[in-house]
């Protein structure tokens, strides 16, 4: 084995992550379109909602407002 070849992996370990990104892809597609329509307008509405009412104090005040225009869109 020269110094050449001794840096170098077999091919079997290359290819490994090759498949995963168009697997993510594919992912995004199908969660986009099981979300039909108005749902996937209004998730982001949902979500920050959702994650501005766990806020102590101000959280479910200015929470419910922008729940509730996702509630709208849907």
């Amino acid at each position: 084995m020269g110094p050449a070849e001794r840096g170098r992996r077999p091919r079997r370990f290359a290819a490994k992550n090759e498949g995963i990104v168009p697997m993510r892809i594919v992912m995004l597609v199908l969660a986009a379109l099981s979300l039909s329509g108005c749902g996937l307008v209004a998730l982001p509405f949902r979500v920050t909602g959702d994650v501005l009412s766990v806020v102590p104090v101000v959280g479910k005040p200015l929470g419910a407002p922008i729940h509730a225009v996702g509630d709208v869109i849907d």
